[in-house]
């Protein structure tokens, strides 16, 4: 039998969703996100859930997009499966009536990042580090970075996360404020768990609603606006020479030669 992408299980008013990709480092591909959106359908309307806690298994949370995922895209096409499967999964994580918790135990690059940027609260591991490596790949991030993460932590460190690539380590994150606390290893899972837990303890509606309001009141821009945006940007650049030498240079384990084309 297949190996599930996703795990599920739940316990204290905590529904707990694995992403169960380890020799992969939880790279996300289209099936994962289909298990994703079909959990989190039966997990809208299960009252006996109300916390969210989203974690990884294995050394990584989630190193991002699985690199030919991209590969042989139009422009039409890559609209059509960006709405579909990532900003579908995405949005439902920061729309969704229960609070949301990304516990990172390990790097999140690229749109593992991005999904954890649609969780209400991020928990870190000490020694985990994060990026937004798009541009080193000519390309852009396109699952909310250019959106929620100047939200999270303003324009121009955003801007700087963005545009240089450079990873960070978890205490720069924090002080950023793109993490809400970082705990050791050896008691990471419990200390993320005990704050689920807690939270899972509030009025359902309040936690639910009151997520919901705070996000509405915050975003002066409408983020499927900003999003059909940013896949208008991404959708040319897939098309770049400068995009095809630089995952040519990835699998060649060299750097990359930008022409600008």
């Amino acid at each position: 039998m297949e190996e599930k992408l996703i795990l599920y299980d739940k316990s204290e008013g905590v529904g707990a969703i694995t992403l169960n990709r380890p020799t992969k480092l939880n790279a996300i591909n289209f099936e994962m996100l289909d298990e994703l959106w079909a959990l989190l359908q039966d997990i809208m309307v299960d009252d006996d859930v109300r916390v969210i806690l989203l974690r990884a298994e294995g050394r990584y949370f989630s190193a991002g997009a699985d690199l030919g995922i991209l590969a042989s895209m139009t422009p039409t096409t890559f609209r059509w499966k960006q709405r579909k499967y990532w900003n579908r999964v995405f949005n439902e994580f920061e729309d969704i009536q229960k609070l949301t918790i990304a516990a990172l135990n390990g790097p999140a690059l690229g749109g593992g990042l991005e999904l954890a940027l649609s969780c209400d609260l991020r928990y870190s591991v000490d020694d985990a580090h994060f990026s937004l490596p798009e541009i080193n790949f000519g390309i852009l991030p396109d699952s909310g970075g250019t959106v929620r993460l100047p939200w999270l932590i303003g324009l121009a460190r955003a801007k700087e996360l963005i545009l240089t690539g450079d990873s960070i380590s978890a205490q720069k994150a924090e002080e950023m404020g793109l993490v809400n606390a970082i705990f050791p290893g050896e008691t990471f899972e419990e200390e993320v768990r005990k704050i689920a837990v807690k939270m899972a303890q509030k009025a359902p509606l309040a936690l639910g609603m009151g997520k919901q309001l705070i996000n509405r009141s915050f975003q002066q821009r409408d983020i499927k606006t900003c999003l059909e945006e940013a896949m208008d940007v991404q959708s040319m650049l897939i098309l770049t020479e400068d995009y095809q030498e630089a995952v040519k240079a990835f699998n060649e384990k060299r750097p990359p030669i930008f022409r600008g084309k």
